[in-house]
């Protein structure tokens, strides 16, 4: 049986705040969404028109709030400023894999592994078993974080086409 996810309404870190958005984040879901250093390593469609990058943060903010529980998605905020955020990619049962985003302009401070860290606590208090996230081999960073975050490699490797590439990804993950 899938386990439901149970957002809450705002989980408060050392420095961060992981919570729900609201209608005002939309200019800032729309850059996160389509900044090209972002969607190099974090997989969303390309997007042809500006209606279309507009239904997908509608669909975001909607995925993010607490009656929703079928979807893990919480903005990730900096003193107020929605720096990034963290969402599934899939739920079977009681295992997750998660995906996560920080602003490049934030990038190298600790905020991804300080978030991730975080929301595997939370998922490990819903009741979920193994958390998984995966990396294209050439985003480091990334596997930095699930290293820091007490994940370990599993023998799981694709190879994924996207945006005209192929690639390697590897994925880490963590059992309880």
């Amino acid at each position: 049986m899938r386990l439901a996810i149970k957002k809450k309404e705002f989980i408060q870190t050392e420095r961060l705040t992981l919570k729900p958005y609201s209608q005002a984040d939309t200019e800032r879901l729309t850059y996160l969404i389509t900044n090209q250093e972002i969607t190099r390593y974090f997989m969303v469609p390309d997007f042809e028109t500006t209606d279309q990058i507009a239904a997908a943060v509608e669909k975001i903010i909607a995925f993010s709030q607490t009656d929703d529980t079928r979807h893990l998605e919480y903005g990730i905020y900096l003193n107020e400023i929605l720096i990034g955020f963290i969402n599934d990619c899939g739920v079977e049962e009681d295992m997750i894999e998660i995906g996560y985003v920080i602003d490049p302009n934030y990038q190298g401070y600790g905020y991804a592994s300080e978030a991730v860290r975080t929301v595997i606590n939370e998922l490990k208090e819903m009741g979920f078993k193994k958390i998984t996230a995966g990396y294209f081999s050439e985003n480091t960073a990334s596997r930095k974080v699930m290293e820091k975050c007490g994940m370990k490699k599993s023998a799981l490797v694709e190879e994924e086409e996207y945006r005209g590439l192929l690639h390697k990804c590897f994925f880490y993950e963590i059992c309880f």
